[in-house]
């Protein structure tokens, strides 16, 4: 398989699942189109995220195609660590903060965006509902 078209395969599969996934998860996902080794699936999210079509939460080391409201630098992403949805929050005060804060430290930012580990609402109202009928 060439490399372009498994990068748009593994596109098509994030986008599919609408959740942030491991490699390992998106190998067994992208068998059936040829996938075999986690290196294939490694070389296509690098290129994918160089060309900025996905994101890497660092923090669990998945990948997401898309993110709702993502419009670019220094913005909150939510991750519910029981479902894997990633939410943004654009705050414009945020961003001039942190740009003014890395300047006067001159430091240089890999990552432009700040994860917060948590759970959705979905997910902490699914557990109450759970606990109330046990």
């Amino acid at each position: 398989m060439k490399q372009a078209q498994a990068q748009q395969r593994l596109l098509q599969i994030l986008q599919a699942e609408n959740k942030a996934m491991s490699a390992y998860e998106l190998l067994e996902k992208a068998k059936p189109y040829g996938f075999q080794a986690p290196m294939q699936i490694y070389r296509a999210l690098k290129k994918l995220s160089e060309q900025k079509l996905i994101l890497k939460l660092n923090t669990l080391n998945l990948y997401i195609a898309s993110v709702t409201n993502f419009d670019g630098p220094y913005q909150i992403l939510t991750v519910c660590t029981h479902c894997q949805q990633v939410q943004s929050i654009a705050i414009p005060k945020f961003e001039r903060c942190i740009k003014r804060s890395l300047n006067a430290q001159k430091f240089n930012a890999k990552c432009e965006y700040l994860e917060v580990l948590g759970q959705c609402f979905s997910c902490v109202s699914a557990h109450e509902n759970q606990t109330i009928l046990k």
